[in-house]
């Protein structure tokens, strides 16, 4: 695991599509607020799709205290649409679909059969 990502550290700035296709900066989409950031395997993962379903939930609590939350997944930009949609997501989804996050020197990862 790599020293710097650890709890409240900065975040590497990542660059990546937003669910629209626009590129925005992880730093962009948290401004002065608080934020949680999810990285998901994608919605083929049943335990991500129910995950994703609690943080539906939580994203509204979240929203009254000016928190915000960014899930960043392994899905395409048609993927990651039909997923926010498919469970009600509102908050920011990200695709990573080139894997930039997942390549990272010494960000763990599992392996997963689609």
């Amino acid at each position: 695991m790599r020293s710097d990502i650890v709890p409240g550290a900065v975040f590497p700035d990542y660059e990546l599509s937003d669910h629209r296709g626009k590129r925005r900066k992880l730093s962009e989409l948290q401004g002065g607020d608080p934020m949680i950031l999810v990285l998901s395997r994608g919605s083929f993962c049943p335990k991500d799709r129910r995950q994703a379903e609690g943080l539906v939930q939580l994203h509204r609590e979240l929203e009254v205290g000016y928190c915000r939350l960014v899930t960043i997944s392994t899905d395409n930009i048609t993927e990651t649409n039909e997923y926010r949609s498919g469970i009600g997501l509102s908050s920011p989804m990200r695709g990573a679909s080139s894997r930039k996050i997942s390549t990272s020197p010494n960000i763990p990862t599992r392996s997963t059969t689609r």
